[in-house]
């Protein structure tokens, strides 16, 4: 039987429209900032007709989702492989945030995208949030962390390791602020400090060393 192919054109059309809009509007989110943003501008940088954009978007709102979700997930598995033989959920908690932290010094602009939109950042539900949700309520379960609720520990570590990506952006040293804001995380989330600070600079030597290789 011939397979019918009448369809692929537009189909690859259609993605490689989207794919232009998600790159310029990821380009000029970076620069600029979403709110300094028009939908013409994204729409003239992806050179794509105005009617295009509302073809794959509702609004400039659920374009900038779109395009932090895609980092933010790419960072994720990141996180997942750099932890997979990882089981302490401090160390793990430790080298995510190193992780984010490595990734806003090799790919600034990305990060700079993800610092400024936080798509789903601190619900708990989000899919995106899985893994960190995961460590923290082990953590807890095991008493190795302590916290009034998921919630408020959620927002105290998602909180860290934004800032950790802005300081990396501001010019900060990467490895060293983020040993030193992995050292906080942990003891804020109730470890002694010994173990607070141990684990920290086991965490960022291991990320940023190890595949600097």
């Amino acid at each position: 039987m011939v397979k019918d192919t009448t369809l692929a054109p537009p189909d690859r059309r259609r993605r490689k429209s989207r794919a232009a809009l998600l790159a310029a509007g990821e380009g000029l989110f970076a620069r600029h900032g979403v709110d300094a943003v028009s939908v013409d501008e994204i729409v003239a940088a992806a050179d794509v007709a105005k009617g295009t954009f509302y073809n794959h978007f509702e609004s400039k709102d659920d374009l900038s989702r779109a395009i932090a979700s895609a980092i933010r997930a790419e960072v994720e598995e990141a996180v997942t492989s750099g932890n997979a033989e990882i089981a302490d959920p401090a160390l793990r908690s430790a080298r995510a945030l190193c992780v984010y932290a490595r990734f806003a010094e090799k790919a600034p602009d990305r990060a700079r995208v993800l610092t400024r939109i936080h798509a789903g950042a601190v619900k708990p539900g989000a899919t995106l949030n899985r893994g960190v949700v995961a460590d923290i309520e082990r953590g807890l379960a095991e008493n190795r962390f302590q916290a009034r609720s998921l919630q408020a520990a959620l927002l105290f570590v998602m909180g860290t390791v934004i800032a950790g990506m802005v300081a990396v952006l501001d010019g900060a040293a990467p490895e060293e602020i983020a040993a030193a804001l992995a050292e906080m995380q942990l003891a804020g989330l109730g470890l002694p400090a010994p173990e607070a600070a141990a684990l920290g600079t086991a965490a960022a030597a291991s990320i940023f060393r190890e595949t600097n290789a």
